[in-house]
């Protein structure tokens, strides 16, 4: 009698932790949590990628995986990188832009692994229909860009190559700290110069590694705000840096007669970040040139450009697998 009461006590414990039991993880089989807080199973690395967002592109070049990607975003032929770098992927697929993408040509490519930006989410419910796993990223701080660069290279099994960059990037941006006070810099955005950088974005990160302090630092938001006229004279920026991809140039903002007594306009302080290789002023793993290009332009006495020139080479031949043309490194500070 005892004996089966132990049985039937031992048999009801068993059925109540059950339910509790995880299914084992099969050999290989990689999880992760994505930037949109998704778990993603992946049955092993990711062999056939398709990219939907150019960051991810560069990625996917940096950690030594450009030849497994199978799909790109749109208009690739736009990015001088790809040409210098890796001139193949100009003749992939392309599956879309941020504005959506064409999930029958993604499902076509047969990928292991789509790369998914977070403004794309909504394509989600079609690709795992499709079975396709997706994997999304949102790297819109240098914290951001580090996770995407490590889950990236884990899906793939590249993550000593994800290790290895974030760890340069950490070696050059580390323990730079000029005497005096910080320049204030302004960046405005691609779009308009009558707009900047706040607190919250990727940009005010980059002024600060490189030394300087953000002049539209006070102001909240994690994306490009209006500003006036009045604003700017109010903040009166010593230095202002043009993006690689404004849509206007340095001399648009120049020989704008409303700004004509502007400290960085009157001491010709209106600097143009190069394009040469990639947007350097944006979260994306060759950011710390950007970083870097600013230093340089802010504190040539500190850190010259021949050194910047330098260390944009090392990056590129560790990371990129090419070597810069002199002529693109002697632009840089044209």
């Amino acid at each position: 009698m005892k004996f089966r009461v132990r049985a039937l006590a031992f048999l009801l414990l068993f059925t109540l932790l059950l339910p509790s039991c995880k299914k084992p993880q099969m050999t290989g089989e990689i999880t992760l949590t994505d930037m949109a807080g998704r778990e993603v199973v992946l049955p092993g690395e990711a062999k056939r990628v398709v990219s939907c967002y150019y960051v991810t592109t560069y990625a996917m070049l940096s950690l030594g995986l450009g030849d497994r990607l199978v799909g790109i975003e749109k208009k690739a032929e736009s990015r001088p990188i790809y040409g210098k770098a890796a001139p193949a992927l100009l003749s992939l697929p392309a599956v879309g832009s941020l504005k959506g993408i064409d999930a029958e040509t993604v499902a076509s490519l047969s990928p292991d692994l789509v790369l998914l930006p977070k403004k794309l989410t909504d394509a989600i419910p079609a690709l795992e229909t499709l079975g396709i796993p997706v994997l999304v990223v949102d790297p819109e701080t240098g914290e951001d860009l580090r996770t995407m660069l490590t889950l990236i290279g884990k899906a793939c099994g590249a993550a000593e190559k994800a290790e290895k960059l974030i760890a340069f990037n950490d070696e050059k941006t580390a323990g730079f700290d000029p005497e005096g006070e910080k320049p204030s810099v302004l960046i405005p955005g691609n779009s308009s110069y009558l707009t900047a950088a706040p607190s919250g974005m990727y940009q005010s990160d980059l002024i600060a590694l490189a030394g300087g302090k953000n002049a539209f630092g006070g102001t909240e938001g994690d994306y490009w705000t209006e500003i006036s006229y009045e604003t700017y004279y109010a903040l009166d920026p010593g230095v202002i840096v043009i993006p690689s991809g404004a849509s206007y140039t340095a001399s648009d903002l120049l020989s704008d007669p409303a700004l004509a007594s502007l400290r960085a306009v009157r001491e010709g302080r209106v600097l143009s970040m190069p394009g040469t290789f990639e947007e350097w002023d944006s979260p994306i793993p060759s950011g710390v040139l950007g970083v870097l290009w600013l230093r340089a332009s802010l504190f040539p006495a500190s850190y010259s450009p021949d050194f910047f020139r330098k260390d944009t080479v090392e990056f590129y031949e560790t990371f990129y697998g090419f070597t810069p043309d002199e002529n693109d490194l002697a632009a840089l500070f044209a």
